[in-house]
């Protein structure tokens, strides 16, 4: 009688031990890096650019795509898709072909092992001459000049940062918040080609 007792005993502290680590919910895993990404709701054109920048450096494809009209488009400027074209395809970049490239480029980030702080690195300047529009209404036109870098990229690394220049078109919804439709990709008017503009150094991971 007493053996059964004990068993019963055991079996109960069992029961109650598989309880509290099996079936006890676990914490969701974080599905995309950078959970403490700040974040502003975009109810100006240019904070989107804000959340661009802060999602880019926190390497989130899902808040990086966000900040993404559905009908998202990047256009390579001209003189480099004349001058890299033959090698890499710029053509019909859409919202889709965005993701996909970003997700490569933050992988390859990650992957060379640097400091998390060292990772990826967005600078986006104000143009004095090409100011944001202090009342857009629908759709706007952000200019920015701008210095990226991606951590082990040969073509946009810490020792040559991508340069260039953007044109973002601005899109707002109906219930007053913007995203981006465009990013108009152009050299900057100093370019000598040591240094490669976004587009061209984004097509390699594309």
């Amino acid at each position: 009688m007493r053996k059964r007792f004990i068993f019963v005993l055991c079996l109960l502290a069992l029961s109650a031990a598989v309880s509290c680590s099996f079936f006890d919910p676990r914490d969701p895993a974080d599905p995309d890096p950078g959970g403490g990404i700040p974040w502003q709701q975009p109810y100006a054109p240019a904070t989107v650019v804000i959340n661009l920048l802060n999602s880019m450096e926190g390497r989130s494809v899902a808040m990086t795509m966000a900040n993404c009209d559905s009908s998202y488009l990047f256009i390579a400027d001209g003189a480099d898709t004349t001058e890299f074209g033959g090698s890499w395809n710029f053509s019909d970049w859409d919202y889709d072909v965005e993701q996909n490239t970003m997700m490569n480029v933050f992988n390859a980030a990650q992957a060379s092992l640097l400091p998390e702080d060292s990772l990826l690195s967005v600078t986006m300047n104000s143009i004095d001459s090409l100011a944001d529009p202090v009342y857009p209404v629908d759709s706007a036109l952000i200019w920015r000049d701008y210095e990226i870098i991606v951590a082990g990229s040969e073509d946009c690394g810490w020792e040559n940062p991508a340069k260039g220049r953007v044109m973002f078109i601005m899109l707002e919804d109906n219930y007053g918040l913007w995203s981006m439709k465009r990013w108009y990709d152009y050299r900057p008017d100093d370019y000598t080609g040591e240094f490669y503009t976004w587009g061209r150094a984004k097509v390699t991971y594309r």
